[in-house]
């Protein structure tokens, strides 16, 4: 397989990959690998999807915000029973 480096990306393009990343869970490469692919014609574009799909209404946290958000259960799951009301 080859290499291919791609210089001058805009910052807008650079965020929206980032941003692909985090709402499919890929790393970056697996994202541009699937964007060439697709706009290449190799794969097939996805379905659209419904205006009232749940998924897109869940969103993601930040990193920041997961390890907050798991702290915080950890420590309620600290709790006895009679604190926890």
């Amino acid at each position: 397989m080859a290499d291919i480096l791609l210089r001058d990306v805009d910052a807008g393009m650079v965020e929206r990959i980032k941003e692909l990343a985090r709402e499919r869970d890929w790393p970056i490469h697996d994202v541009l690998l699937f964007a060439l692919k697709r706009g290449l014609g190799i794969i097939e574009p996805e379905p659209p999807k419904v205006p009232g799909d749940i998924a897109r209404l869940a969103g993601s946290f930040e990193d920041a915000e997961s390890r907050a958000f798991n702290e915080a259960l950890a420590a309620l799951k600290r709790l006895d029973n009679d604190q926890a009301y």
